[in-house]
């Protein structure tokens, strides 16, 4: 399994595999409702002219671009959860995590994912690291967790 994490990635560029034309570069990342695996990631735009990539369609990460499929084409955003992701309502980076008995346990710093599986490895908050196991949702509000041993220490 190779790791990488969302600080490193955003910003990097990425180009269609087949072309090598830029399709965009990581903006953001849209996750599911629980914040356990990506579903696209944000490559141009904002708003409603914000564009994003299916999980799908990426290839790979390398140090200086992700590599899309040949033929990747990014679309526009088609329902909510996608808007809210790329507007930064609901984003991983930034966001402040509560258990689900409303126990503030930190803010997180850094989210490691698998870059084959786009499946969310660690999360790492400023009070320690939190399994993925314990997530239970992600919302414009919070990272909700099982509890406040979810984190391990710094």
């Amino acid at each position: 399994m190779t790791t990488d994490t969302f600080a490193r990635v955003q910003g990097r560029g990425v180009v269609a595999s087949d072309s090598a034309e830029s399709v965009g570069s990581v903006k953001g990342f849209v996750l599911d409702a629980r914040g356990r695996k990506i579903e696209a990631i944000h490559v141009d735009g904002h708003g409603k002219k914000a564009t994003i990539l299916a999980w799908s369609a990426v290839k790979a990460f390398g140090a200086d671009a992700v590599m899309a499929t040949t033929g990747a084409d990014p679309s526009t955003i088609d329902n909510d959860h996608q808007k809210a992701a790329v507007k930064g309502v609901v984003t991983m980076l930034g966001t402040r995590v509560l258990t689900v008995d409303g126990r503030e346990v930190g803010t997180v710093t850094d989210v490691e994912f698998d870059t084959d599986s786009g499946v969310v490895v660690r999360v790492v908050t400023d009070q320690g690291p939190i399994e993925p196991d314990r997530l239970r949702s992600l919302g414009s509000f919070a990272l909700v967790v099982d509890d406040a041993s979810a984190t391990t220490g710094p």
